[in-house]
């Protein structure tokens, strides 16, 4: 009404496994994930409501399916031919969506989003970029190098960091964790880049006496595929 967009509209609520799709041209579906009363997370797909093998025929039934689903969704779930989006704000991974029939244009796409002020121009805010691909390539391995690149989530989550590789001229140096290393620095908006100085084995002892002779007072602690707790180790370095 607001938009003076009224007499477009009609609300009916009902069941949504027994309305009559053939009436519309698209379907958005938002099942829900969390559990009635309780509301606890739902992570069996099919105790979803609706459940998803309904989810997944209205891709079949319309010609234009638009699904809500979790950031977390198996890839394996994704029906055969849909376009499945990852959506981050300001690097924090938010929601994704599938698009399935005509509205599917690639197999996978993390798309970038800001709202902070100053982090763009006042006139590209909003959309900071969109990165797609096929979502199965598997990037290069190589050494550790000056520069990391660490994706944004909806890129990782999206299976494009082969594609990120391609860009950035980058490898990762273990293939199951994705930090991407080049010789030179590239400012975007799909990876924070960092600068290595040191490489070095874990020591706690070695790592404290580092950071104090830099004069190092606050930290920012980055794992992924290790047993770490960045919290108990911030608290053992006892920085001032």
């Amino acid at each position: 009404e607001a938009a003076g967009l009224a007499d477009l509209f009609t609300v009916e609520c009902g069941d949504a496994t027994v309305f009559d799709v053939s009436r519309v041209d698209a379907v958005f579906c938002d099942p829900a994930r969390r559990a009635g009363g309780t509301g606890r997370r739902i992570f069996d797909p099919n105790a979803y409501s609706p459940p998803w093998d309904f989810v997944t025929r209205l891709a079949e039934r319309t010609p234009r399916t638009v699904v809500k689903v979790a950031p977390g969704i198996d890839h394996g779930l994704i029906p055969a031919g849909a376009e499945a989006e990852w959506v981050s704000v300001d690097g924090d991974l938010v929601e994704a969506a599938l698009w399935c029939g005509e509205l599917a244009e690639v197999p996978r796409r993390a798309t970038l989003l800001t709202e902070k002020e100053g982090t763009v121009d006042s006139s590209e805010r909003g959309a900071a970029g969109q990165l797609t691909g096929t979502g199965d390539r598997e990037a290069d391995v190589g050494a550790v190098r000056r520069f990391l690149h660490d994706p944004d989530p909806a890129v990782v989550r999206a299976h494009l960091v082969a594609e990120l590789a391609d860009e950035l001229h980058a490898t990762l140096a273990d293939p199951a964790i994705a930090y991407l290393y080049a010789d030179t620095p590239t400012l975007g908006p799909y990876a924070r880049c960092l600068e290595i100085t040191d490489v070095l084995p874990f020591s706690l002892k070695r790592l404290r006496a580092l950071l104090r002779e830099r004069g190092v007072g606050r930290v920012e602690i980055l794992k992924r595929g290790s047993a770490l707790t960045p919290e108990q180790l911030r608290r053992d370095l006892r920085l001032a």
